[in-house]
């Protein structure tokens, strides 16, 4: 304890954390000083603000043709709309100078009609909060009846770090991040094609920051961080432990340092809600799996959403799922799902009480890790006693659910 008390003086003392205390005071912007960062309402006016071709901004239409693209771009060009799908090619046709947008229609943050394009959107924003019970299906329901002679319907769920929604709702909503937001403001900031205001230039760069301050997205900041990490860890470590149970919002766990020291699986793409994995069998397996159809041929893992593996940590449980994930080949998903519907005894959660096969993630198996009521109990107790829960599940989870299920696939190569 001596020695960790003696590397709290000498953080305190050492000149870079005096640095990064100051670049943290620098990161003040309008929307902390108006102390409206956290707040939804005001990001939804903002955005709004931003898509209608009308407002003060001179951006015209191209923030919200942007948005769009984005999109395009970054799903493989995959069609918009759940409905009658909105293909790059009518997008390049549309013409969005009639566009209206509405906030807090029918309750919904933000809305965008465009009679001449026969079009709207719907936008459902969301920074700290999560879906709400039954919420998104009323929107769709409202919009449907009311709007049912558009064309295109479109309906997006924005959220500032990845969530997960209802399973009926997925094959409906575009969920988006606030990653994408970010992108498009440095793509509107660094533009050749359009000439910025300078108010309009400065409000941009005010969001953007007030964005990288809540999202954690300094880079010179994580980089002066990571090395007084490092070299004070134990003084670190210290504080994290008594502060972590009281202050986060998410159950405390140690998932991701046991995905890096069990050698039969290698981490995934992860956020902090979503921890995710993949098995080294899948990799083991590749060869097969693209001969049998379960994976395009040119598939090599890197970024294979598929097969997803991966632990949901809330604010009072964590559970594990397995999912059959988006993917640009649909008889591959076809097949992978037909495959877990003949073996509905391991993969428990695949077939649902409306019988209907989600378009983007279908949940196919799942485990409880925590429980909500073993949480309560486990977290006014010592800590170490959740890390062993944690633990527990963990490994029969390794040792006992995922050979069940590799067995399975396996059996499906042979």
């Amino acid at each position: 304890m001596d020695e960790i008390k003696t590397q709290l003086k000498k953080l305190i003392l050492d000149d870079n954390f005096t640095n990064i205390q100051n670049m943290v005071s620098e990161e003040i912007n309008l929307m902390s000083i108006l102390k409206i960062a956290h707040k939804e309402l005001q990001h939804s006016n903002f955005l709004a603000w931003l898509f209608d071709p009308k407002e003060t901004h001179g951006l015209n239409d191209f923030f919200i043709k942007e948005f769009l693209k984005l999109y395009y771009r970054e799903n493989e060009y995959h069609d918009l709309d759940s409905y009658s799908k909105l293909s790059v090619f009518d997008f390049v046709n549309l013409d969005f100078s009639d566009i209206e947008i509405q906030r807090e229609h029918k309750n919904i943050d933000i809305f965008i009609t465009s009679k001449s394009n026969d079009f709207c959107i719907v936008i459902e924003n969301k920074i700290f909060a999560v879906e709400g019970k039954g919420q998104l299906k009323k929107y769709r329901r409202i919009i449907e009846k009311k709007y049912s002679d558009f064309k295109h319907k479109i309906f997006i769920y924005l959220s500032l770090f990845d969530q997960e929604i209802t399973d009926t709702e997925k094959d409906y909503y575009i969920q988006i991040t606030y990653e994408h937001i970010v992108k498009l403001i440095h793509q509107t900031l660094n533009s050749q094609i359009i000439t910025l205001r300078k108010n309009t230039r400065f409000v941009l760069e005010q969001y953007l920051q007030t964005l990288r301050t809540i999202m954690n997205e300094n880079e010179e900041i994580e980089k002066i961080a990571k090395n007084l990490y490092k070299k004070y860890k134990s003084a670190f470590d210290l504080v994290f432990k008594y502060v972590a149970s009281s202050q986060s919002n998410l159950v405390p766990h140690n998932l991701k340092d046991l995905i890096e020291n069990e050698s039969s699986i290698r981490s995934f793409n992860s956020s902090n809600t979503y921890i995710r994995f993949q098995p080294n069998f899948l990799y083991d397996n590749i060869e097969k799996l693209r001969d049998k159809g379960f994976i395009k041929k040119d598939d090599t893992f890197t970024d294979n959403w598929l097969f997803l593996f991966e632990f949901n940590v809330r604010r009072t449980h964590i559970q594990f799922d397995m999912k059959i994930g988006q993917y640009d080949d649909a008889s591959c998903r076809e097949k992978l799902y037909k495959l877990f519907l003949q073996n509905k005894s391991i993969f428990n959660k695949v077939e649902k009480a409306n019988g209907v096969f989600s378009k983007t993630w279908h949940q196919a198996f799942q485990k409880k890790i925590v429980s909500k009521s073993e949480y309560e109990k486990l977290k006014e107790s010592d800590e170490v006693n959740l890390d062993d829960k944690i633990e527990k599940r963990f490994k029969e989870l390794i040792k006992i659910d995922l050979p069940k299920i590799q067995k399975i696939i396996e059996a499906e190569l042979k």
